[in-house]
């Protein structure tokens, strides 16, 4: 571990920043981390009132799920990795049926577990070609970030107890409205000069209202205070890997299954319309 470490500290900041998704701006696997997400909803299962707009997480060490103290400040999130990835939501079935791969890059292909590339998702400027099937089906597909990292916050659970949640390592996977936000900060570390893994990002919820729909959306600092890396992080920042690893992994394998399916159709197809041509047929083409 100390000459992984070594070999950590051996890299410039720019090799760090690529590697774990910090450069490119432009733009889960058998181990199961706990997500953390805002919390929109006024009551748990148990019929307990909960507060909307608080940051919420299951935390592995009490076994439940707790909410962030919205009146007590700072919630502290050290990001590790920043990756993204596409998904197909469906709403009958409440799943994402089709994931593409965890890219650090915008200049990576995002090949995906249906054989083809980013879940479908074409550009802004092709919607007008699709059909309205197409165009709605289009709604679905989203690009997520990914970031992997450690949460630090005061919580309480469900009934009101409080929880401290330390060094938690967990993914904050976010799109939409919360995907600039996100992004932005990790750019305003890097044009501090500074790597992610040592900075802390402080986070809050503004609420917004469009007509009568009230949501919350994430809102993002930066603190100034240095964090030390440690051979602890470098451990946790492996994990991370790993998952990220595996995921793929997983993804590649079917994108390999579909597009040899598809080769195998293609042959077969083939071999029908050779035996389907007379031998004459073939002299003379």
């Amino acid at each position: 571990m100390t000459n992984e470490l070594q070999q950590y500290d051996s890299l410039s900041k720019e090799e760090i920043m690529r590697l774990t998704g910090q450069e490119d701006d432009s733009g889960s696997g058998s181990l199961i981390l706990p997500k953390l997400a805002i919390n929109r909803v006024g009551e748990d299962d148990d019929g307990n009132k909960l507060e909307v707009g608080t940051y919420t997480i299951y935390d592995t060490v009490s076994e439940q799920k707790v909410y962030s103290k919205k009146s007590n400040g700072n919630v502290l999130f050290r990001p590790f990795i920043r990756g993204y990835q596409y998904m197909e939501y469906s709403p009958d079935e409440n799943n994402y049926p089709s994931q593409s791969v965890i890219f650090k890059s915008w200049k990576e292909e995002a090949i995906d577990t249906n054989g083809g590339l980013k879940c479908g998702k074409v550009a802004f400027k092709e919607l007008n070609t699709l059909t309205n099937e197409e165009a709605a089906r289009q709604k679905n597909i989203k690009c997520y970030t990914l970031v992997y990292g450690l949460l630090n916050m005061h919580a309480v659970t469900g009934s009101g107890k409080s929880v401290n949640i330390e060094e938690l390592p967990c993914l904050w996977r976010v799109t939409g409205m919360n995907f600039r936000p996100v992004n932005e900060s990790v750019k305003g570390i890097k044009n501090r000069g500074k790597l992610i893994q040592n900075t802390n990002l402080i986070l809050s919820t503004k609420r917004k209202k469009h007509g009568t729909n009230v949501y919350y959306m994430t809102n993002i600092s930066v603190d100034d205070k240095q964090v030390e890396f440690t051979k602890k992080d470098l451990s946790t920042m492996e994990m991370f890997a790993e998952i990220i690893n595996e995921e793929n992994k997983r993804v590649v394998d079917a994108w390999k299954d579909v597009q040899k399916s598809k080769s195998t159709t293609i042959d077969a197809d083939t071999m029908n319309v050779v035996k389907e041509v007379s031998p004459e047929e073939a002299l003379a083409s």
